[in-house]
């Protein structure tokens, strides 16, 4: 795994336990919870233990611009298509590949090779990283970190 990649899910790590960030099925709004963290955090990845299946909507936005996401996993891997505005170059849809790991701080969602939803053309998107994780109170934590680690809070409803 490369450094730019590490970083990543080290911020999306760090991120989730700055801001509290839950679920859209969690009984709870959004809420801000102050934790420190020593400063060379590296988080940890390994293969995940156990395979994901299902679909989900997710939405969640950064700089202003409001992402939505249709995240389909099949065990291990899977695929997500996001839908946005871009100001400059109008409405947007990007196909990536993702891939489950397993971190110190919940599942971790890698997504690789942004390409034009339904080809296999490279898009300049920058691939984004999720993490989920259920914490020991039993609320449920889910947040976006991309490659270039902006982060935001992810709102997640199950599709099927």
């Amino acid at each position: 795994m490369n450094f730019k990649r590490t970083g990543a899910i080290a911020l999306l790590s760090l991120s989730v336990g700055l801001f509290g960030i839950e679920s859209a099925n969690a009984k709870n709004p959004l809420t801000e919870v102050p934790v420190t963290a020593p400063s060379n955090y590296i988080a940890q990845v390994t293969d995940a233990n156990s395979p994901v299946y299902g679909s989900w909507k997710l939405r969640y936005s950064v700089d202003g611009i409001v992402y939505e996401s249709v995240l389909v996993m099949n065990g291990f891997s899977g695929s997500m298509r996001t839908r946005y505005y871009h100001p400059s170059l109008g409405k947007q849809s990007v196909d990536q590949t993702m891939y489950l790991k397993n971190s110190p701080d919940g599942l971790v969602l890698l997504g690789y090779n942004p390409v034009y939803a339904g080809t296999s053309r490279k898009h300049p998107y920058i691939a984004d990283n999720f993490l989920f994780a259920i914490e020991p109170d039993g609320s449920r934590r889910f947040a976006i970190c991309d490659d270039a680690g902006k982060c935001s809070a992810v709102t997640a409803q199950t599709i099927r």
